[in-house]
């Protein structure tokens, strides 16, 4: 019977580490609302641009490791379209021939593309591909097949050390209703050829291949702080443990950070509270005692981490607040396992 409990313990133990397998970054992108016609010719040129965050530091795939070569994008919307706004940059223009390929042609793989990802009901599941190049050419699909057809409109643009590329995509390929606070996952690729040697860069760190939902970055359309700090569960959907980025033109936002910890620590409490009561249940007092003593090591902690939140805080300082924050809900769910089998250890 003790083996028994033994091995039910560690199995428990080896299927919570699985679930937070990795710790990278949450990425969270408020996206304005454009006030008149958005001129698309490829340049980002257009003052309303300006209203977006720009964002930048793409990754070398599958690595934390900054790419050389970067890349950085804006986003917009309004009732018809969501708009993107994306900028390569390029030291070996003077190679880049504008490659054009038919529609959905894979070929389009092998040249200077982007490849975009959206996940328009944020399900982890239901998600489309766009990839357009240099050229202008387009390849779309639901997930890896190409029957859907995104009709979406690109323009692209080549400059001295620099392509860029200026995309809609209509909301009536996308479903739903477009409006402040809708959540959708996406992803900003990039595939780089000129080097001479094929370099896939991403913004948000995905593993396995592009396709990868569970780890898609996140819109939110006219996403306020007030409105951010409010969907912490739904940024973490999927199990998700990383830190949460929030991009805005005016840099770091201490009220949406302020609110998504407040979430996260009245969720710890209740955990803390649930577990309480399964320490009053607990028939072996050795095991109960010992689950006290762990239990009030946790309250300690969250005293600290809600001193902590309560403080300013630069994003760096929050990444690392939030990080040990999210590891502490899984420690909790082990926490009667670990007692336990703790106990047990203590009889032999």
């Amino acid at each position: 019977m003790r083996t028994r409990t033994v091995l039910v313990g560690l199995a428990f133990l080896v299927a919570a580490w699985v679930q937070a397998a990795d710790s990278f970054p949450i990425c969270v992108y408020p996206v304005p609302r454009v006030d008149g016609a958005l001129e698309l010719d490829g340049r980002l040129d257009d003052a309303t641009w300006q209203t977006a965050p720009v964002v930048s530091g793409f990754t070398v795939f599958e690595t934390d490791t900054l790419c050389e070569v970067q890349t950085a994008f804006r986003v917009l919307y309004d009732d018809e379209y969501l708009y993107f706004g994306i900028h390569c940059d390029e030291p070996k223009m003077a190679q880049l021939l504008p490659t054009r390929v038919s529609l959905d042609e894979h070929g389009i793989f092998r040249t200077e593309t982007i490849e975009l990802f959206l996940d328009p009901g944020h399900t982890h599941n239901l998600y489309y591909q766009l990839a357009f190049n240099a050229g202008g050419s387009l390849y779309d699909g639901e997930r890896e097949s190409t029957q859907w057809n995104s009709d979406a409109v690109v323009k692209p643009h080549l400059g001295e050390d620099f392509w860029s590329v200026e995309v809609a995509v209509p909301w009536r390929k996308l479903g739903g209703e477009v409006g402040p606070g809708r959540v959708l996952g996406f992803n900003v690729n990039r595939d780089r050829h000129l080097s001479g040697n094929a370099e896939l860069m991403t913004w948000a760190r995905v593993q396995g291949g592009f396709h990868d939902p569970d780890r898609f970055a996140h819109l939110v359309l006219s996403g306020t702080p007030e409105m951010i700090g409010a969907l912490g569960e739904e940024l973490r959907k999927g199990n998700r443990t990383g830190p949460i980025h929030v991009y805005s033109p005016e840099g770091f936002s201490q009220q949406s950070y302020s609110q998504l910890a407040a979430a996260t620590l009245d969720g710890i409490e209740r955990l803390l509270r649930e577990l309480e009561g399964e320490r009053e249940r607990e028939k072996d007092p050795a095991a109960a005692a010992e689950l006290g003593r762990r239990l009030a090591e946790h309250r300690t902690q969250l005293a600290e981490f809600r001193k902590r939140a309560g403080e300013q805080m630069d994003a760096a300082e929050w990444s690392r607040l939030d990080v040990e924050m999210q590891r502490m809900t899984p420690a909790l769910r082990e926490v009667i396992w670990d007692a336990r089998l703790s106990a047990i250890l203590e009889s032999f």
